[in-house]
């Protein structure tokens, strides 16, 4: 079961490139979004921790994404 709505994901890659997006294509990229969402979930939660926090916070997310080296996505 996707986690994210497939129509998101058909929209995501249509926005790139305005064609048809197949259904296995929509799934893949839902897979790869939640990859990349765990791994920085993971890293932020451990940030949280280290400064003694108990919340998420953007701020965590954002060096959470550095550490990932992601940020050169944006």
């Amino acid at each position: 079961m996707p986690t994210f709505p497939l129509s998101t994901m058909d929209r995501l890659i249509r926005k790139a490139c305005n064609t048809r997006v197949s259904r296995s294509a929509a799934l893949e990229l839902n897979a790869v979004l939640e990859a990349i969402g765990k791994k920085i979930s993971e890293e932020a939660i451990r940030l949280a921790k280290h400064r003694g926090a108990k919340t998420v916070m953007d701020i965590d997310i954002k060096a959470a994404i550095k550490l990932c080296e992601l940020d050169k996505m944006r």
